[in-house]
Formats: C-alpha cells, sequence, structure tokens
C-alpha cells in the first residue's frame, strides 16, 4: 500500500502563524508604534494550521520544509539583487522562534543555500521514491514542480481536498511562463514590458515541449532588445529546483535544452 506523505512549505506557515498573532499599538497617540506577541500564540497557530492539514490530507507522514534563513544560492550564483525588496521588511516577532519549534517538534527538511520551495521541489521529483507526495504551499512557484500540490488558499470543500495533479509538460509551461512575467514579491522583472496578456505569455502556455516553450521566452526578450543571457538569468530565478537540479551538496544551474550534456556540464 502506497504510504502519502506532506511537504509542506514550512516558511509560509511560520510566517503567517507569527504575524496572525502580533499586534502593533500606538500606545501615547505619536505614531510610533510598538508590538505585542505572543510566542504561545504564534506556536498554537501554526499547530492548528498543521492539525487542519493533516485532518484533511490524511498523510502517512508529514515533512517540513524550511528555508536557509541567511544564504540563498539565487543572490549569490545567479543575481545579487534577489529579492532585495524583501530584506528592508520587518519580520515577525517569533519568525525564527517558530521554525526552531517545529524543527524540535517535526520531522524537518532543509539544505545550505536553498529555499523551501526548492527542497519541496527534489524531494516531489526523486524517482528513487514510491511514496505519494503531495507538496503543500500557496505560492503558485510550486506550479513549476511535476507532481500533486495542494494550495489551501484556493480549497473551497475541506471533506474533498482539492489536489492538482501537475504534469511534466505544465511545469514546464508555467516556469517558462513565470520567466517572461517575472515575479515582483521574488524581485525578479522576467521581460520587463511583457505581461501575462502578452502574445509570448499566452503563446508559452500551449508549447508542446520545453523547446518550443524556450523559443517562446526567447522571442519576449527579443521583442524589449534583450539577448538570450538575460532570458537565461530569468530562467534560472524562476526555476524551483527538482530532483535532477541538486548534486546532494550544491544546485545544478539550469540550461537550455538544446545544449548537449557536454555543454550542460
Amino acid at each position: 500500500m502506497t504510504t502519502r506523505t506532506l511537504l509542506v512549505d514550512a516558511d509560509l506557515l511560520a510566517y503567517r502563524s507569527s504575524a496572525a498573532t502580533q499586534r502593533s499599538y500606538d500606545w501615547n497617540g505619536d505614531g510610533n508604534k510598538s508590538t505585542a506577541a505572543s510566542f504561545d500564540d504564534a506556536k498554537a497557530a501554526a499547530e492548528a494550521e498543521l492539525e487542519r492539514l493533516i485532518d484533511i490530507l490524511k498523510p502517512d507522514e508529514v515533512t517540513i520544509c524550511l528555508s536557509d534563513d541567511f544564504r540563498s544560492f539565487r543572490k549569490d550564483r545567479i543575481d545579487p539583487t534577489y529579492k532585495e525588496l524583501r530584506s528592508a521588511t520587518e519580520r515577525p516577532v517569533y519568525l525564527y522562534e517558530i521554525k526552531d519549534w517545529m524543527r524540535s517538534e517535526y520531522t524537518v527538511e532543509e539544505r545550505p543555500w536553498l529555499e523551501a520551495d526548492d527542497v519541496m521541489g527534489i524531494i516531489a521529483t526523486d524517482p528513487s521514491r514510491t511514496d505519494e507526495r503531495i507538496m503543500v504551499s500557496a505560492d503558485k512557484d510550486m506550479m513549476t514542480i511535476p507532481g500533486k500540490l495542494y494550495r489551501p488558499h484556493v480549497q473551497k470543500d475541506p471533506k474533498r481536498p482539492l489536489i492538482f495533479d501537475i504534469t511534466p509538460i505544465q511545469a514546464i509551461r508555467f516556469h517558462f511562463w513565470q520567466t517572461i512575467v517575472g515575479d515582483q514579491t521574488d524581485g525578479y522583472p522576467g521581460a520587463p514590458g511583457v505581461g501575462a496578456k502578452s502574445i509570448w505569455a499566452e503563446s508559452v502556455l500551449e508549447a508542446e515541449d520545453e523547446l518550443e516553450a524556450w523559443e517562446d521566452v526567447l522571442c519576449a526578450f527579443y521583442s524589449k532588445g534583450l539577448d538570450e543571457h538575460d532570458a537565461l538569468v530569468q530562467a534560472r530565478l524562476a526555476r524551483i529546483l527538482q530532483h535532477q537540479d541538486y548534486d546532494g551538496v550544491r544546485p545544478i544551474l539550469w540550461l537550455p535544452p538544446y545544449l548537449s550534456e557536454a555543454e550542460r556540464e
């Protein structure tokens, strides 16, 4: 009998549970706010959400996936401005404490230099595993990973969980769509001025294979006076790692599909 494992985006869970249970107060009416927060409340919120997921999806195992909070291979090896705007955003008070609590209470997977998304993607696409793995995340980036995905925020009927079964070609299409349109949250622009309603963004969602999809990407970048290098940087930023993109120590940066194996190495 196949076992079911949940791969939970615990970065998002920790952030939301910590942020939702803290309050800002302007005690003196002078605009200088102070924050009141409770670790116990944040922990209770995180625990309640995990229990809710377990009740809905009924897994045999739960794996908590976390990011390296202080190092990023995308920032170090691809683009130093990656997620630059986030560095100025104030973190919830108990964000790191909630992550440490999850490390002490649950099975946790994390890798140096990788984000939780990458950890989920690597495990979800591991061909040596025989369990049914379900990624759990509200992040649309996980649509770039072939496999099963549960997005809690689009769930309408808890008795009938909506689990997306993303095929390899669907994952390729969405990866390249993301490469074209960019992601403001993660701080990469895609092909500037080429929006989601452009001919290239719409065409890439109909591509028959990776090569055809990449040609759409190149056309989008060429239309703005950019070149293949510019497209490659954006594709690498948009790429959530899969099992073949990680050698056990460090990421293997994505390359266009027409390169030979020797060129890829």
